[in-house]
């Protein structure tokens, strides 16, 4: 019962009861105890006690009213704070939030490390959690959005799996941006960077990708050198590919050589390639299949016959087999005798 409705019918009651009482019996009551004298109605008397009922139960239930009051406030606060808790962990960014309520504090603490995913559709929400929802389903759909027009770009850290992804999004949306990614490789997740360098690499000429010959991967080096022949003029140089072969010198192996090597045959002349080999199986020792399959591939049987005098008997068996055969005048050519993808590891050095 509301205190104040409480009070008005305590007052009614005790004004009706006092003027019963008065009705019947209208004559005065006095007592004098401990040198106090007081006369006054019996009606009164009868109502006296009453009325300190009244306020022995206004004081009682005014102060377990300000005790729920300050209590509701705490379970109001704490079910905002929970609302926010949920809404961090649903964008993947969970942070530790205080309850005051000890029920809350020991169930709800677990959403300060925990992401929360929703399956299927959601009534009867928040709209701040409903518009994290939304953003969320918008992301995971390969939508971009735009953080910063929500103000969550500076809140949310880099490697927030949703970030990431809305980047990704963004870089398969908008292709320029995966030059940019390129440009400032600490700004990004590992993962986005590397997504990024393969978009720029089937995309871009040689002469762009060289200013960014440092952070390349063998595996995006690859497609941009596999689109040789394919497309329009990529501008590839020797100096180009001498820096590309240097940066990723600790990665290529005998058949990147190789492969490297019979995509050259698209871009420069056969005295223009084996130059170029020639030099680079004197540099890096993987390489050395690379130059000779060319010989073999060229028809530069003398070459090649000089090439393997170079080295001991043992090395290079099949090719010699090849090169006896071609002695022979046999109309043999190398792919008769060896797979193109597996010369390195049939080929005993």
């Amino acid at each position: 019962m509301r205190l104040g409705l409480y009070l008005i019918a305590s007052i009614a009651l005790m004004a009706i009861v006092g003027i019963f009482v008065y009705t019947i019996n209208p004559n005065n009551y006095g007592i004098n105890k401990f040198g106090l004298s007081i006369t006054i109605p019996i009606a009164v008397w009868i109502v006296l006690p009453m009325l300190l009922l009244m306020v022995a139960s206004a004081i009682h239930m005014l102060f377990y009213g300000t005790k729920n009051f300050f209590k509701f406030k705490k379970w109001e606060k704490d079910t905002s704070t929970l609302d926010d808790a949920l809404y961090w962990s649903l964008l993947n960014e969970p942070k530790a939030h205080k309850f005051n309520l000890p029920l809350l504090k020991q169930t709800v603490s677990l959403l300060s490390v925990s992401c929360v995913k929703v399956d299927g559709a959601v009534d009867d929400i928040s709209d701040k959690l409903r518009g994290a929802l939304t953003l969320v389903t918008e992301i995971n759909r390969g939508e971009y959005v735009d953080l910063a027009a929500r103000k969550l770009d500076k809140v949310l850290s880099p490697s927030n799996p949703l970030v990431v992804q809305n980047l990704i999004n963004r870089l398969e949306k908008e292709s320029s941006f995966a030059e940019e990614v390129v440009q400032s490789r600490e700004l990004y997740s590992p993962e986005l960077f590397a997504k990024a360098l393969k978009i720029f690499s089937a995309e871009t000429t040689f002469l762009k990708a060289r200013k960014y010959v440092n952070v390349y991967d063998k595996e995006s080096f690859f497609i941009l050198i596999s689109r040789i022949g394919k497309e329009e003029v990529l501008g590839l140089t020797k100096d180009i590919l001498d820096d590309f072969i240097v940066a990723l010198e600790s990665q290529l192996k005998c058949a990147d050589y190789l492969k490297i090597a019979t995509l050259m045959v698209h871009e420069l002349s056969p005295d223009e390639n084996l130059q170029v080999w020639r030099e680079y199986e004197r540099k890096y020792s993987e390489a050395q299949i690379a130059y000779l399959y060319l010989l073999f591939d060229y028809e530069m049987i003398e070459q090649a016959g000089e090439y393997l005098k170079e080295h001991g008997e043992n090395d290079f068996k099949r090719f010699r087999a090849l090169f006896d055969l071609k002695q022979q005048h046999k109309k043999y050519k190398i792919t008769d005798l060896m797979n193109i993808r597996h010369i390195c590891q049939s080929v005993d050095r």
